[in-house]
């Protein structure tokens, strides 16, 4: 079964994307837009902070508004966060994500940040698991064990 670690382990290239305390919400969303992702961790040191996700901008700068150039990222990061460990399971991920409505997640490992996990990534995952099911069944089928 497809764990957090092999999700991780399977990105090429991957660098976290933080900032922090004294970044504002405007640099936040230039590293988002730079880097294709939709959300930024708020880390002093090495400790996590918060989260700031695209839902965060909407419900928390744009509806209010808030000018994303001078708004501290620290005064509207989502502090309340849910985490998980780098051998937790797929669908355990899923069901965190799913019961919190959430679509990011950080991967904490004694005590440390290691990465932050996508809906998307969970998504590629099961389908990747899906497929080798699949291919798995079909010779399966065809005698070609």
């Amino acid at each position: 079964m497809t764990t957090v670690a092999d999700i991780l382990s399977a990105r090429q290239g991957y660098q976290l994307a933080a900032l922090p305390p004294t970044a504002t919400v405007r640099d936040a969303l230039q590293l988002m837009a730079d880097r294709d992702i939709g959300s930024v961790l708020l880390m002093q040191g090495d400790a996590l902070l918060g989260i700031f996700t695209e839902r965060d901008y909407a419900r928390k700068i744009a509806l209010k508004g808030l000018s994303s150039t001078d708004t501290l990222l620290v005064d509207v990061i989502t502090e309340r966060l849910y985490v998980v460990g780098p051998q937790q399971t797929l669908p355990e991920c899923l069901a965190i994500m799913t019961q919190a409505k959430l679509r990011h997640l950080p991967v904490i490992e004694v005590g440390q940040v290691v990465g932050l996990i996508s809906i998307g990534d969970l998504v590629n995952a099961q389908l990747t698991e899906q497929r080798v099911l699949i291919a798995q069944l079909e010779n399966y089928i065809a005698g070609n064990l």
